[in-house]
């Protein structure tokens, strides 16, 4: 994947200016010229600047409508005011917690925006600023990184979606902004910037009735799958649900080809081999033969026939 950078050196370290390539996908280097890299400039991946910096690539540049993903490094310390700007085909945005500044407006635009990828470090996280940003259902998957371990995944929570409305009162003059959907409340289960799971679990007995039945379906299997600071009653609350709800959720997950939830959902959470049929007969309503394949070879393990006896 070919990348070049337009950069500038500042007392800090290395601010990108603009990205070039031929991918949608960016990785931001974590040096440059042997200069750590810790900030994205203003509008960095916008369709416009006021004053673009000069391209001796070859490539087009990374920006608008052509960034789909990027990840940034552990260095990165500061992104840009608008940085984002109207850059609405970003579904995917992968950083580090110790990013300690945000500009302004920087993810104005970024309605599509809906996976972001969490490495984990001690001390303050950026993760609540972020979500407060995006008004869309996002996915946050939390990584953490150990000292000769390969990262990996601990965490997978998912945030639904919430609407703002202006409301004008025409005798005062005066223009209110209300807040519809629980996503707003979710995205406040924080306190000193850390994520307070009990508060997050908290919300799920109201959230059942009152959250798009998709979104509660990835909400409970991510929780029961990822089960990291989840109570002993919270999780028998979402074990209870996802039971009483088990063929609409194969329904779901089968329809978005989410091949591991699948598994997960019948290798660890079915116990009965009722429940696993009902997995097998879904995914034969809806030919995915991969599936069937899989949860097959699951029944022939799990639940093992009878052998046949014949008397001599």
């Amino acid at each position: 994947m070919e990348q070049y950078f337009a950069y500038e050196k500042r007392e800090n370290g290395i601010c990108i200016l603009r990205c070039y390539g031929s991918s949608a996908q960016v990785v931001i280097p974590e040096k440059l010229d042997g200069y750590f890299v810790t900030e994205l400039s203003d509008y960095a991946f916008a369709e416009e600047q006021d004053k673009e910096p000069e391209n001796t690539s070859g490539y087009p540049c990374i920006c608008g409508r052509k960034l789909e993903k990027l990840v940034l490094p552990k260095s990165i310390r500061r992104l840009g005011r608008y940085i984002f700007y109207n850059c609405i085909c970003l579904r995917h945005l992968s950083f580090y917690s110790n990013l300690a500044l945000i500009g302004a407006g920087a993810f104005t635009g970024c309605e599509n925006l809906s996976e972001l990828e969490l490495h984990w470090l001690e001390g303050r996280s950026c993760l609540c600023e972020i979500l407060q940003d995006l008004k869309q259902k996002v996915t946050v998957d939390f990584y953490r990184e150990q000292t000769g371990v390969a990262c990996s995944l601990f965490c997978r929570l998912v945030y639904p979606e919430f609407f703002e409305e202006a409301v004008e009162n025409t005798p005062a003059r005066i223009i209110s902004t209300q807040t519809h959907g629980m996503g707003i409340q979710y995205r406040n289960a924080f306190r000193n910037t850390q994520v307070i799971f009990a508060e997050y679990d908290k919300l799920f007995e109201s959230g059942k009735y009152n959250i798009d039945f998709i979104n509660i379906v990835e909400m409970t299997v991510s929780r029961l799958r990822y089960p990291y600071e989840l109570g002993e009653r919270e999780g028998e609350s979402y074990q209870q649900w996802l039971s009483n709800h088990l063929q609409k959720a194969a329904e779901i997950i089968l329809e978005q080809d989410e091949t591991e939830n699948l598994r997960w959902l019948a290798g660890e959470f079915v116990s009965q081999e009722e429940q696993l049929n009902l997995l097998l007969d879904e995914a034969k309503r809806y030919k995915k033969t991969e599936a069937i394949s899989m949860l097959m070879d699951l029944k022939h393990q799990r639940f093992p026939g009878k052998k046949k006896r014949f008397a001599l």
